[in-house]
């Protein structure tokens, strides 16, 4: 908690996003697609401001992105709303990638995060189950691309039924330590989700943790970071495994 509020008198009205050594934050003026990974953060830790950033992430709604999964389901937003946006665009059961960030490169592993539940929350099960299986079928060796199949897969088994189980804890049992502490943060949240034992990724993420700040993380060419998407992740992992929040909470 110490560390949000530090973040908070930091950032000001922006969206942290990735913080060096030195602690400084990285931001952004609308979260890019992590911003509901800091309002998410903020609803962890019970903030009082927790609904006002989740306000924010407001000017994301019918935005061309498939992140608009991970930006409302995580942050809180107007799930249904969003998942009405998503089906919108949706191209024979997938939702492609889109063009809010750059050109649109189709069906990606980051693309799953989130969406599922989002979907299924709000009824499209058919679609949740289309697009998941259309990640699922990807080869993925970039690690935070595997978690995040991971944690999809985990959200399908919860969402949509046991059939999806056993890829996910395959996939579970095939995780190592991947060299970035996001991943590994990701990874023990679909672990959780499964019921399955995380003491693995949340030991290497606990021996990560300095001066409160969970450094390690890995985004572009940048290493040994402090991740917005990092630090929620590994927050809801523990809040799940403490029995603070439920596996379906987020």
């Amino acid at each position: 908690m110490n560390r949000v509020e530090a973040t908070l008198a930091e950032v000001g009205e922006r969206f942290p996003l990735y913080a060096g050594p030195s602690g400084r934050w990285r931001t952004t003026a609308r979260g890019s697609w992590a911003g509901g990974c800091w309002a998410g953060l903020l609803w962890l830790n019970g903030h009082r401001d927790a609904a006002r950033w989740t306000a924010k992430l407001d000017c994301w709604h019918d935005t061309d992105t498939v992140l608009q999964g991970l930006i409302f389901w995580y942050g809180r937003g107007d799930t249904d709303r969003a998942a009405k946006s998503l089906a919108f665009r949706a191209v024979d059961g997938v939702i492609p990638w889109g063009t809010a960030f750059g050109p649109d490169t189709g069906v990606r592993a980051d693309g799953a995060a989130g969406v599922v539940p989002l979907l299924a929350s709000a009824g499209l099960h058919d679609l949740a189950r289309s697009h998941v299986d259309a990640h699922l079928a990807l080869t993925e060796t970039w690690p935070r691309g595997r978690a995040w199949l991971m944690l999809a897969a985990a959200d399908a088994v919860q969402w949509l039924g046991e059939e999806y189980r056993a890829r996910a804890e395959s996939m579970a049992h095939e995780w190592h330590a991947p060299g970035d502490t996001s991943a590994d943060a990701i990874a023990a949240v679909a672990m959780l989700k499964l019921g399955l034992d995380a003491s693995a990724p949340l030991a290497r993420l606990g021996s990560s943790v300095h001066d409160g700040r969970l450094l390690g993380g890995t985004y572009d060419d940048l290493e040994n970071h402090e991740l917005v998407w990092g630090t929620f992740f590994y927050a809801l992992a523990q809040a799940i495994t403490s029995g603070e929040v439920s596996s379906r909470e987020f």
